[in-house]
C-alpha cells in the first residue's frame, strides 16, 4: 500500500488535533517480509492479491469494521501501543463515510458529492472542502491537500492492486492461517520504506481478514494492524447518509499546513 494512503495529518487536521502521525499512517494494506536474494513476487501471491482488489474494486457500495492496534513513539523512545475502531461506508461513485474512535480520540470523514469535511467531536470547529468528483480523485486530492488520507484508504480505490503493485519488491506466501475463526491465506510483501502482511479469505469472496503494517522507515519501526469483520456488499443508505452531521455551534475552518495552524 502507498505511504501516503496512511501518512501523518497535517493541515487543518493538524490543528484540529486530529490524530497521531502512527494513527493517520497507518491506512494502506503495504508491503512486508524479508527480502531474499532474488526478489520478486510469484504469479500465485500476485493473482491472490489481484483478486481481491477486483473484488473489492468491482462493488458499488459496501460497509465494513476494522479493530485496529498501532504503535506510537514516545519522545523518551519508549513505544507505546494504542488500539481503535474504525467503521467505514462507501458508495460509488462519490459517497464515503469513515469513523474512528480510538485511544488518542474520535474522528469523523464524509465525503459527499464533491465536498470533504473532517470532525473531531472534541472539538469546537472542522476542516471542509471541496473535493473532485469521485472516490479515487478525492483521495488523492485531499492527500495534495492536506496530507492526509483516511485509514485503510487504500481499499477504498477501485483498483487498491495498482495502489502497491508498482511498489513491492518481493512478495511471498506464507499459507494458510486462521482469522477470527476463518482460514485465510498469508501474504507478506517488502516494500523500499514498509513491509506489510495481509490475510486473504479462502472463502468465495476474497476479502481482507487482516492487515499488519511495519514502518522500517520510522524510528523502532512502528506497527499498524487491523482486523476486518462485518463485511455487507449490499447496505441499505437512508438518504442523507453521507452528510456531515456537525453541531451548530461548530466553527468551520480551512485546510491549512501545521505551520499555518500554529
Amino acid at each position: 500500500m502507498r505511504n501516503g494512503q496512511w501518512t501523518a495529518i497535517v493541515a487543518a487536521v493538524a490543528s484540529l488535533g486530529l490524530g497521531s502521525p502512527a494513527l493517520a499512517q497507518a491506512s494502506a494494506p503495504v508491503p512486508t517480509a524479508a527480502p531474499a536474494a532474488n526478489t520478486g513476487v510469484s504469479p500465485r501471491v500476485d493473482r491472490l492479491l489481484k483478486q481481491m482488489s477486483d473484488y473489492l474494486g468491482a462493488a458499488g457500495a459496501f460497509t465494513f469494521h476494522a479493530d485496529v492496534l498501532f504503535d506510537h513513539l514516545l519522545p523518551s523512545g519508549q513505544k507505546i501501543q494504542f488500539s481503535a475502531m474504525e467503521d467505514v461506508a462507501l458508495k460509488r461513485p462519490n459517497q464515503l463515510y469513515v469513523e474512528w474512535t480510538g485511544d488518542l480520540g474520535d474522528r469523523q470523514f464524509w465525503y459527499d458529492a464533491g465536498a470533504v469535511t473532517l470532525f473531531d467531536p472534541s472539538k469546537p470547529f472542522y476542516a471542509s472542502a471541496p473535493a473532485p468528483a469521485d472516490i479515487d480523485s478525492m483521495l488523492n486530492g485531499v492527500q495534495a491537500l492536506a496530507q492526509f488520507t483516511p485509514p485503510l484508504a487504500d481499499f477504498l480505490y477501485r483498483d487498491p492492486y495498482g495502489t502497491v503493485k508498482d511498489k513491492v519488491v518481493y512478495g511471498v506466501d506464507l499459507g494458510p492461517r486462521n482469522v477470527e475463526g476463518k482460514t485465510c491465506q498469508s501474504l507478506a510483501f517488502v516494500e523500499k520504506d514498509i513491509d506489510f502482511q495481509i490475510w486473504i479469505d479462502t472463502g468465495p469472496r476474497p476479502l481482507p481478514c487482516k492487515l499488519v503494517i511495519t514502518y522500517r522507515n520510522r524510528p523502532s519501526a512502528p506497527q499498524f494492524s487491523a482486523v476486518f469483520s462485518d463485511w455487507n456488499f449490499a447496505p441499505q443508505f437512508e438518504a442523507g447518509a453521507f452528510a456531515p452531521e456537525i453541531p451548530a455551534t461548530a466553527k468551520k475552518i480551512p485546510f491549512a499546513t501545521e505551520a499555518e495552524a500554529r
